[in-house]
């Protein structure tokens, strides 16, 4: 839908291609508020693919720098720029909350997809290199278009090279999930957010009649985000089967101990305290009677031979 088109759709007075342009701008804020406030609360930021932030600084870099030489639709560029700056901020708190674990080791490559890459690209244990690799890579795109402007080519490269990008966005994630089995660190909100927003996006790429890779790249990245879907469900299962097997076995475990309790008051093989202030031959006298269930009398010294 274009934006003449939405402007003359008016909602409570207010034409549709602004509500749009607000909700495109907030919606990076209100995906991820929640995610940022959990990884702060816990001081951790384990359980989530930093991989998901270099693609999307990619991808709203270049749908900035594509906005700059063929302005379109504003609500594209305005989610774009603060996707960029939540990004950003993410990236900082998840490198400031990094478990020391990883912080140890020889690199963080745990913490993201498990195996090593050239130069442990992402994997630094330092955090100045995701900034210097985030600046050259913006200097790097900005230095082409800047002898590239002139020419269509350039524009629908970034566009395609933006998409392909996106289509993966949830493949780090997946991939880190399967690795670890299990979902701990990654809000459900998020994925709520993910599911939805992505699988509406796609569904409209198809209504509106967009181009072909945008229609392809929207349904490879639904269809992952179906698949961090699946693994929520499957891996909350397994937890619940497991804290239930786990509270059989402890009740279990109670009742072989208070079985076993019981029958050693019969057998005297623990005395009790009481008897631990008693005389030895006295306890010892105790101790045959309980074995024998006769009650037998403490011998008295003059009988004793």
């Amino acid at each position: 839908m274009s934006s003449s088109a939405t402007a003359d759709i008016k909602i409570l007075g207010i034409p549709l291609n602004y509500i749009i342009a607000a909700f495109l701008a907030v919606s990076p804020v209100t995906s991820y508020a929640d995610q940022m406030f959990y990884v702060w609360r816990r001081k951790s930021s384990e359980g989530f693919a930093l991989d998901t932030c270099a693609l999307l600084i990619a991808v709203s870099t270049l749908r900035i720098f594509y906005w700059l030489g063929r302005p379109l639709e504003l609500p594209i560029f305005l989610q774009a720029a603060s996707m960029l700056v939540v990004q950003l901020i993410y990236l900082k708190m998840a490198l400031m909350y990094m478990p020391a674990v990883w912080r140890r080791s020889k690199s963080m490559e745990d913490v993201f997809i498990p195996f090593k890459r050239p130069m442990y690209f992402w994997q630094w244990k330092s955090d100045w290199k995701f900034y210097l690799c985030i600046a050259i890579f913006m200097a790097v795109v900005g230095i082409l278009q800047l002898f590239l402007r002139s020419f269509d080519t350039w524009f629908a490269i970034i566009a395609r090279v933006a998409v392909a990008f996106e289509a993966v966005l949830p493949l780090p994630q997946l991939i880190l999930n399967y690795t670890r089995h299990s979902l701990s660190g990654f809000r459900f909100t998020l994925l709520f957010a993910w599911v939805s927003g992505d699988f509406v996006k796609t569904i409209f790429y198809y209504i509106d009649g967009q181009e072909y890779y945008y229609k392809i790249g929207g349904t490879c990245q639904t269809v992952l985000n179906f698949g961090i879907l699946a693994q929520y469900i499957y891996y909350w299962r397994k937890k619940v089967l497991d804290e239930r097997k786990a509270k059989e076995m402890i009740v279990e475990v109670d009742d072989l101990k208070s079985v076993s309790d019981g029958s050693s008051v019969y057998s005297g093989s623990e005395p009790d305290e009481e008897a631990a202030l008693l005389p030895a031959d006295t306890v010892v006298t105790a101790s045959l009677a309980r074995s024998t269930s006769v009650i037998v009398k403490p011998l008295a010294p003059e009988q004793i031979v």
